[in-house]
């Protein structure tokens, strides 16, 4: 009986000592949690407000956890919750003073992050991560943003004796818009239509014409739509008049021979005079192109130096400052607020503001790397944002696919793989042009830009591949032109 017993409560510990080994320890946070997001993307207008909200399953209160929303990179990040305060020391610079975290619904596990003032930089992906002691999870959320142009307005740009041509405008928009022009019955107008991208905004503007016959039409309208909007959200715009002309009167007629005769009256009297008039024209006409010609800026070429200072600890710049490579460990240097001390970047030592430049690259069969122009000004901390609206104008070679980085990014397909890249900046026009220097071809232009600080010559080197970007050494008196000299006679220097 006294074995019974004991044998019985040897079993109750046992049973209970199990249970308690069971427990999660302490600092390990509440039981196991998950986060999720919204199913499908969510849709935010340029210039409005967009929410991402993730939820914890099961439904525990998220207070005292630390939560962050970033893009690629878990820091810096789009914002970081922790301590119930904003951390900004943790945020992206482009994000500063744009987000905001809702906390109205934190008790029920839904927490929100609140993107104000959204622009197409903001389209992508996002992550949500919760966090409290050493448990975490996550979840991913796409944000698309779509652009919402301005009201059309139509025009009659063209009034010739054999149809007019009508005009329709409109800017502000993302993705390209759906164009359609109708007549007064409602049927469809076949236009040709031209879309251009802003280089600042990444916003698409449309201009839309149509050309009618002599009395095809009494009106016109023109509606503008965006395909990523659930409903559709053009305007319209109607011609009041009708296109439509109408035959000339007898009287009409007998007026117009009139005004003919006196006409070539009048030219018989002015003849003399006019000869005279046109000598004097063509006589400034020249003067102005003999000055506009002297004070045209030469093109010049140039060979880059390499400014070690701005060097990334994960490159090494040759001797003659002409060549970079990627390192396979990164190397210790002094801190210097000149430096990139996260992206594998470099800058050249020559600033430019004013004239016309041009250098060439040799990639080589390098797989991934960065070649543009920057602005002096561009930040060095962290990961930089490779936009225009950012200080940056270039292109990217990346996984075998060549893209130009304006906003948002615009893919490349050239003809033939690129080798040696050619650079021309042209300050007082607003233009960057990039050339693949084999073939002598244009492969992207950055146009319609205004720049107010000086800008440098941009490198970055993505992976550890080994093979070096160089610069061209000019070997040769620069001459004046209009576009590239194909080929100009430049040698490669290797590293020192």
């Amino acid at each position: 009986m006294a074995k019974t017993r004991c044998g019985r409560a040897s079993l109750l510990c046992c049973t209970v000592a199990f249970l308690f080994l069971q427990l999660p320890p302490p600092g390990n946070g509440r039981a196991d949690f998950q986060v999720q997001g919204p199913h499908a993307p969510v849709l935010a207008l340029v210039g409005e407000d967009a929410e991402l909200s993730c939820r914890l399953v099961p439904s525990i209160s998220t207070e005292g956890m630390e939560l962050r929303w970033y893009r690629n990179q878990s820091s810096p990040a789009v914002l970081v919750h922790r301590n119930g305060e904003d951390v900004h020391q943790e945020q992206m610079v482009e994000y500063q003073g744009r987000t905001s975290f809702v906390s109205d619904h934190v008790a029920r596990g839904e927490a929100t992050l609140r993107i104000h003032n959204v622009t197409l930089f903001d389209n992508g992906t996002y992550h949500c991560l919760f966090k409290e002691g050493t448990s975490s999870n996550q979840a991913t959320l796409w944000l698309t943003v779509a652009g919402l142009g301005s009201k059309p307005r139509v025009q009659v740009v063209d009034d010739q004796g054999t149809g007019i041509q009508v005009k329709c405008t409109s800017a502000g928009w993302y993705p390209e818009p759906l164009v359609e022009w109708r007549d007064l019955r409602g049927q469809p107008v076949p236009a040709v239509t031209n879309f251009s991208l802003s280089a600042t905004t990444g916003l698409v503007a449309v201009v839309s014409r149509v050309t009618v016959q002599n009395g095809a039409v009494q009106g016109l309208s023109c509606s503008i739509s965006n395909p990523l909007l659930p409903k559709r959200k053009g305007a319209e715009s109607w011609l009041p008049a009708p296109l439509s002309r109408s035959p000339l009167t007898e009287w009409q007629l007998a007026l117009s021979l009139a005004l003919a005769a006196l006409g070539f009256l009048v030219s018989g009297v002015l003849c003399c005079l006019g000869k005279q008039k046109e000598k004097e024209t063509e006589q400034e006409e020249t003067a102005q192109r003999s000055q506009a010609s002297s004070t045209k800026a030469e093109l010049s070429h140039v060979s880059p130096s390499l400014d070690p200072d701005t060097a990334s600890p994960k490159l090494m710049v040759s001797e003659d400052q002409k060549s970079v490579k990627r390192l396979i460990f990164d190397q210790y240097l002094l801190p210097n607020s000149k430096r990139f001390d996260q992206d594998p970047c470099v800058l050249a030592q020559e600033r430019f503001s004013a004239g016309r430049y041009y250098w060439e690259v040799e990639v080589g069969d390098r797989q991934a790397w960065i070649l543009g122009v920057c602005l002096e000004n561009l930040g060095r901390e962290g990961w930089i944002p490779k936009s225009p609206q950012h200080g940056l104008w270039a292109v990217e070679l990346y996984k075998k696919r060549f893209w130009a980085l304006s906003y948002p990014r615009t893919r490349l397909s050239p003809s033939q793989p690129l080798r040696q890249l050619g650079i021309l900046l042209d300050w007082d026009a607003g233009e960057i042009s990039f050339y693949n220097a084999t073939k002598g071809s244009l492969v992207y232009r950055f146009s319609g830009l205004s720049f107010s600080v000086p800008l440098q010559p941009f490198f970055c080197l993505w992976t550890h591949d080994p093979r070096p970007l160089t610069i061209y050494s000019v070997a040769r008196e620069t001459q004046e032109d209009t576009s590239p000299p194909w080929k100009p006679v430049l040698s490669p220097r290797g590293p020192g």
